[in-house]
């Protein structure tokens, strides 16, 4: 069977969902969507499209791709996120990819919208692996970010997918609050700590440590000359340059949140508007 089940992990996209289910119909026979506790339409909109709704309490990707999973009765899962579309040719060749069979997980050019325009020229646009059979991928640890395991025979597609990451730096602020707030509230649920890159990654791990003025102070550097030189967003202009500032930026940021974090909890200070002068 060529059948293809669209998976999607969605919070408060509505906006996003009218242009998203038009992108998707020509290329997904069924949906399965989870529901990360959405306090707009989402739920009610993804319905209204046809597809299979899951309510998640939790709101990072991995563990709900994980459970979508569960309910795919096709050979072929497809995961796209809500701000990510389709090109017309790539949507055809998973069409015949699916019909063909030649490889078990197709992946996909992903290019990155920069706040004024998508950059095609570095390498933090990649290839991923979001065309499979059920089962051949699989994220076997729930942490941000984390590389799926791959079986099975790969393929590339030549098609583009279009991901507006940034729109603006407003939509920026909000994905950084997100990882450096909401994600470590929802570890914390199941009793696991925040992962930091510093815990994600052993090169980083080892030039930088896991935390403090190392990963403070020196990391930022570091990851501001990564982008801008090799990965190659000077090829982009003032774009790349932004974008490379703004995620050195997310780094000191993160590492701030965790300090402020561990002081409060070994220190027990709570903020108290009543007290904002203290007695002497």
């Amino acid at each position: 069977m060529d059948e293809i089940t669209l998976v999607a992990v969605f919070y408060n996209e509505a906006e996003r969902l009218q242009g998203y289910f038009k992108n998707v119909k020509s290329v997904a026979d069924k949906i399965v969507v989870v529901d990360c506790g959405s306090t707009d339409r989402t739920a009610e909109i993804c319905k209204k499209n046809g597809a299979t709704v899951i309510m998640s309490p939790y709101r990072y990707f991995e563990q709900n791709v994980n459970r979508a999973m569960g309910r795919v009765e096709t050979e072929w899962a497809l995961i796209l996120d809500a701000d990510e579309r389709l090109s017309p040719g790539l949507k055809k060749e998973m069409r015949a990819a699916a019909a063909k069979g030649d490889a078990d997980v197709y992946y996909v050019r992903r290019i990155n919208y920069l706040f004024d325009g998508f950059s095609t020229r570095s390498t933090i646009n990649n290839f991923l692996p979001r065309l499979f059979r059920k089962g051949a991928v699989r994220y076997e640890q729930e942490i941000p970010h984390e590389i799926p395991v791959i079986s099975g025979k790969r393929a590339k597609l030549s098609g583009l997918m279009y991901h507006y990451a940034y729109p603006s730096l407003l939509h920026f602020l909000r994905k950084t609050q997100e990882y450096i707030f909401v994600m470590p509230a929802e570890f914390a649920k199941k009793g696991q700590a925040r992962v930091s890159a510093g815990e994600r990654n052993s090169r980083v791990k080892l030039l930088f440590g896991t935390h403090g003025w190392r990963m403070l102070l020196l990391f930022p550097l570091f990851r501001f000359v990564d982008f801008l030189v090799f990965r190659r967003l000077a090829l982009d202009g003032m774009r790349g340059v932004v974008f490379s500032f703004c995620a050195a930026i997310n780094v000191v940021l993160d590492e701030i949140a965790y300090w402020e974090s561990k002081s409060k909890k070994k220190s027990g200070t709570v903020f108290d508007w009543g007290r904002e002068y203290p007695e002497k």
